[in-house]
């Protein structure tokens, strides 16, 4: 199955003409669907819409169209919030434009009306194209196709997710990025971190990550800490009530304030046995950890300003990754790391997400090649994400984020990195 299929994208690349979208009113508040559809015409007299109509061309589809926002009886939680509505009441195929805003249309009518959420416009003419992006593409089936709207794919996005999302599956990213948030407060205070960390451990006998190792072997009590390994403590091969216990004491010590998620789906683990985003003190650089303080903080400012990231911006955050990169014992934990603390932009890169957008529709430079490498630099993971961010945003495309791609790649449940 190609990634097209995969994704249930419109089967109408073939048409360039765009595809029209406008108001069931005339000359007013009334509903004149039924009078549209009785005299096979469609008409304004706004001179707006008059204006833009003259573009359409006999051939050209169109749908009849009614806005309207609604908090109740919606096919999904809206957790209270009110939800823009698009009712579809007709389709039809434009027969003539003899101008002055009339239409002649051979109609269809959808009875009853199929309603459509969240990518909306109440104005009385919109005009889509197809293939600009994925939202557009998929009301244009959703109308024309009678395709079933992903409603997932909309509330999910980082755009609506926190007014919308499904909390119950993904309520774990406003809770990471509150916890990166908090931790990164400890740069300076990493003692205090431990002390925490440890009176977090006390009486549990599945944390067992706070002993160093020196030169001669002997075992010691750890004395420094990144912050990936700290969000590690509950982001590993652990039962899923010993994870939320872990995150919820971990929180109350940090002061976050959002909820403890209540599922851990699309989140990547690491590996029991390889806990630690740095190596033992006898394999340990002297500013393994601090650089790895420093990508996790370069990491958050990034993201808050990617839309305007400027060159300086982007070599910033290069030097601190390709720094952290060179750490003993980071790996690909790296990429994970980063995922979870702003899980919207930075891909997870374990062997089998990388072996996934191998065949996904990524250039081979950017896919293949990743999956024979033991990790990648700064500027290869940084053209991945820009490439991700474009490729998501299009029909084609099987997720149009990165916890829906990592859903996509079969990573539905809780899972352990392999190979890193």
């Amino acid at each position: 199955m190609s990634p097209r299929e995969a994704s249930g994208s419109p089967l109408f690349a073939h048409q360039q003409r765009p595809y029209w979208f406008v108001g069931a009113a005339f000359g007013g508040k009334d509903d004149q669907t039924e009078r549209f559809i009785r005299d096979h015409v469609w008409e304004t007299n706004k001179d707006k819409a008059i204006e833009q109509v003259k573009s359409v061309q006999p051939g050209d589809r169109i749908a009849i169209k009614a806005t309207y926002t609604r908090k109740n009886d919606v096919p999904f939680e809206c957790n209270g919030n009110a939800v823009s509505v698009m009712a579809i009441k007709a389709t039809g195929t434009v027969l003539a434009n003899p101008g002055k805003g009339r239409l002649e249309v051979d109609w269809r009518a959808c009875e009853p009306a199929r309603e459509w959420y969240f990518y909306t416009y109440p104005e009385t003419v919109w005009k889509i194209l197809p293939g600009e992006d994925w939202e557009k593409d998929a009301l244009i089936a959703f109308a024309f196709e009678d395709r079933e709207q992903d409603i997932d794919a909309f509330r999910n996005q980082s755009k609506r997710f926190d007014t919308y999302g499904d909390k119950k599956r993904f309520g774990w990213i406003p809770f990471y990025m509150a916890m990166a948030d908090r931790l990164l407060a400890y740069r300076d205070r990493r003692e205090e971190l431990l002390q925490g960390i440890r009176a977090i451990a006390e009486g549990k006998d599945y944390v067992t990550v706070l002993q160093d190792r020196n030169a001669d072997g002997s075992s010691v009590p750890l004395t420094d800490i990144c912050p990936f390994t700290t969000m590690a403590l509950f982001n590993r091969g652990l039962k899923d009530e010993n994870r939320v216990q872990l995150a919820r004491e971990l929180a109350a010590f940090l002061g976050v304030e959002e909820d403890v998620p209540e599922s851990f789906e699309a989140v990547p683990t690491v590996n029991n046995q390889s806990t630690w985003f740095f190596a033992y003190a006898d394999k340990r650089g002297p500013g393994d950890i601090e650089a790895l303080w420093e990508v996790f903080a370069r990491a958050i400012a990034y993201y808050a300003n990617v839309r305007d990231a400027s060159e300086e911006d982007r070599r910033a955050f290069c030097e601190a990754y390709d720094a952290a990169a060179r750490v003993n014992g980071v790996g690909w934990n790296l990429s994970i790391g980063l995922y979870w603390i702003r899980p919207w932009l930075y891909p997870p890169l374990d062997s089998g997400t990388r072996r996934y957008l191998a065949n996904a529709n990524v250039p081979e430079s950017l896919g293949d090649a990743f999956v024979q490498q033991d990790s990648c630099n700064a500027a290869g993971y940084l053209a991945l994400t820009d490439v991700l961010q474009d490729r998501m945003a299009t029909s084609a495309f099987p997720a149009h984020s990165l916890p829906m791609l990592v859903c996509a790649a079969g990573r539905c449940q809780p899972y352990t990195i392999q190979d890193i």
